[in-house]
């Protein structure tokens, strides 16, 4: 049978004679298992003193009516410190946002759910909704006498353990980065769906608790101004750690939505390198092939063979590319000469050049060409890919039909939305 917090919380205290020691006032625990253990209990004494003891204290919890009796008499009790890594429930939980990593979405706790095993408690549950929320505010009981008097059922939600992560550590916020293990297994567009869900200080410590990779996934997912916001809220180092981690393209969207001297100051956070491909994209319209594209190509020297090419694919830089579905043949000055498939490479006799094998007429548009433009050549050529190159034949950058359809489709739902008004 289950115990909740709002029954144990505030229950009297009684030492081993049966005096009263005072009531409870928190349950202290280390969050690492699936259902953890109750380690510490935080009692506020007749003194209006806290008092933090540690479970092996308790002789047994009794349930009607709830009381925690402890083995020693209350002269003998002796205080110990919490361990940093420990949390305790009412502060850090109650009235906070947790993840329901199960069903990605984001959920405030109005109870916490207990079972006893062993003389231990053991925290096995969460539970939101009206009925527990009426239950937190003291009104359960006549809020229920009014629902049957009407035929209304009150909702509430249980989310076992096992599949919630907190939002945030007690109220200063403060999460470690590896606290979040249980949302960064989860696809970076379901993160961005729960991220969205959060207020733009909550978004901010959930990636900067996630590694830099995972992070710059999930931020790319979500809506421009969520970009924005939560970039503005972060610390200058992790939010230019995490622009970064992304394609220059996509960093660059972010900045432009951002205040010029935070730009600027997160531009001189980052790396040279890094910065430089992001300010050269900066420096396009929005909504041009230039605005569009990427630096993430991977360009390859036409005498190399089809087996060193492949060995050029599994290397680091190969690995960093935005695409390797189509390979791009430049000359020392980076003028485009040809492209490749990567079918066509992996088929190739190992030992023929580059040169020998690619496709010479190469569709390619300017800096300049409008996304309408863009996503008529990409329709008519039936691309997954389309290189951008400037008057002279120089490659500056590719870009993907992703990042066309994530800028067309919005416009299209937003005129089929204005329509339906018309």
């Amino acid at each position: 049978m289950s115990l909740l917090f709002s029954a144990l919380r505030h229950c009297p205290i009684l030492d081993a004679g049966g005096h009263l020691v005072g009531q409870l006032r928190d349950l202290i625990l280390l969050p690492l298992e699936a259902f953890p253990v109750v380690t510490k209990l935080v009692i506020q004494t007749a003194e209006r003193e806290e008092l933090v003891v540690p479970w092996e204290a308790v002789a047994r919890v009794e349930r009607d009516p709830v009381a925690i009796h402890l083995a020693q008499e209350g002269a003998a009790l002796r205080a110990v410190q919490p361990r940093p890594e420990e949390m305790e429930l009412g502060k850090s939980l109650l009235d906070r946002k947790v993840v329901d990593t199960k069903r990605r979405k984001v959920i405030r706790v109005n109870d916490l759910e207990f079972q006893e095993a062993q003389g231990r408690l053991r925290l096995v549950a969460v539970e939101g909704g009206l009925r527990s929320l009426l239950r937190y505010l003291g009104s359960e009981a006549l809020a229920g006498r009014v629902a049957r008097l009407f035929g209304v059922r009150l909702q509430g939600e249980t989310i076992p353990w096992e599949v919630v992560e907190p939002v945030e550590i007690g109220p200063a916020k403060t999460k470690r980065h590896t606290a979040y293990a249980k949302l960064a297994k989860l696809h970076p567009a379901d993160i961005a769906d729960i991220i969205e869900e959060l207020n733009p200080s909550e978004r901010a410590a959930v990636l900067a608790g996630l590694d830099q990779e995972t992070a710059a996934e999930a931020l790319t997912e979500t809506e421009p101004e969520v970009q924005a916001s939560t970039v503005q809220m972060m610390e200058s180092e992790q939010a230019a750690d995490i622009l970064e981690a992304m394609e220059p393209d996509e960093a660059a969207d972010i900045l432009s939505e951002l205040p010029e001297a935070k730009a600027q100051e997160l531009l001189d956070t980052m790396e040279e390198e890094e910065a430089q491909e992001v300010v050269e994209l900066l420096t396009h319209e929005e909504d041009t092939a230039g605005g569009l594209m990427t630096t993430g190509a991977f360009p390859l020297p036409p005498d190399l063979t089809a087996a060193d090419a492949i060995g050029r694919l599994r290397s680091a830089e190969g690995a960093e590319a935005e695409t390797i579905y189509y390979l791009y043949i430049t000359d020392d000055l980076e003028r485009l000469l040809g492209v490749l498939s990567l079918r066509e490479l992996i088929l190739a006799d190992p030992s023929r050049r580059l040169d020998e094998i690619m496709e010479r007429q190469v569709i390619s548009v300017r800096p300049e060409t409008g996304l309408r433009e863009v996503a008529e050549t990409f329709t008519k050529y039936n691309l997954m890919v389309l290189p951008v190159v400037v008057e002279g034949g120089e490659l500056k950058g590719i870009i993907t039909v992703d990042d066309v359809l994530n800028r067309i489709l919005p416009m299209i739902w937003k005129q089929r939305a204005a329509k339906k008004f018309i």
